[in-house]
């Protein structure tokens, strides 16, 4: 009787070994395991006033320029002056509390310049990825881009005129045009669309840019710098009392 005991605790034994050696498989996840791959997480739902990804941003712009009356606006060469979110209000009211969240498609607007200054707006359904609008606008409703002002400051520092006026400065305003949007460094160069009525002015119908130099907190004094981009034209007056 004792032998048939110690077999039954020795087959006991061996069967609490096995039973715990399953413990750490059942643990295990599926990638553990080689098996399945674990699932991707879900992908962060796009609400109808996030900023635009760059995503979005060029499939706008490629919705507007396959559209045929866009192309027909924009001519010969047209460049890309901005895209940004549009919130147009769903059509139709609400004449009841909804029961579920409302759909909101995005829209983006697309600007572009065209080769002789007027501009073309689109506006792009993003949602259902047509074209809702699309329409001319003058040259005047075009707004400056960074390049327009770092185009400008480049031509500007070639005339002899500014660079007297700048002196040994002119390398450090050198580097500013590079980089116009970088008003805390030292060197800095901003600039302001200019606009006229005059029939003999030509920023009447050119793209011109009144520009400003700063070093520090003063601003070069007694200078007044305009260049007419269309033209490429470069104007420097200095007043009477010249201070540098």
């Amino acid at each position: 009787m004792f032998t048939r005991f110690a077999r039954f605790i020795q087959a006991l034994i061996v069967l609490s070994a096995f039973v715990g050696s399953l413990g750490p498989l059942q643990a295990r996840s599926p990638s553990q395991q080689g098996g399945l791959p674990q699932k991707e997480p879900p992908t962060h739902q796009v609400l109808p006033l996030d900023p635009l990804t760059p995503a979005e941003r060029k499939f706008a712009e490629q919705i507007a320029r396959e559209d045929s009356k866009v192309r027909e606006l924009l001519g010969n060469r047209p460049q890309l002056i901005s895209i940004v979110l549009l919130f147009l209000k769903p059509e139709g009211e609400q004449v009841a509390v909804p029961t579920k969240p409302v759909a909101i498609d995005r829209h983006a607007e697309v600007l572009f310049r065209r080769e002789d200054e007027a501009g073309v707006r689109a506006v792009v359904n993003l949602s259902k990825r047509s074209l809702v609008a699309a329409e001319r606008i003058t040259s005047m409703e075009v707004p400056l881009t960074p390049e327009d002002i770092s185009q400008a400051a480049k031509l500007a520092l070639e005339d002899a005129e500014l660079r007297k006026a700048l002196g040994d400065e002119v390398k450090g305003y050198s580097a500013a045009a590079e980089s116009p949007g970088a008003r805390t460094q030292q060197f800095a160069i901003t600039g302001l669309r200019l606009f006229s009525k005059g029939e003999d002015d030509p920023c009447t119908r050119h793209r011109c840019v009144q520009l400003m130099f700063r070093r520090g907190r003063d601003y070069l004094a007694d200078t007044t710098v305009w260049v007419d981009l269309t033209e490429r034209h470069v104007s420097v007056e200095r007043g009477k009392n010249e201070t540098h």
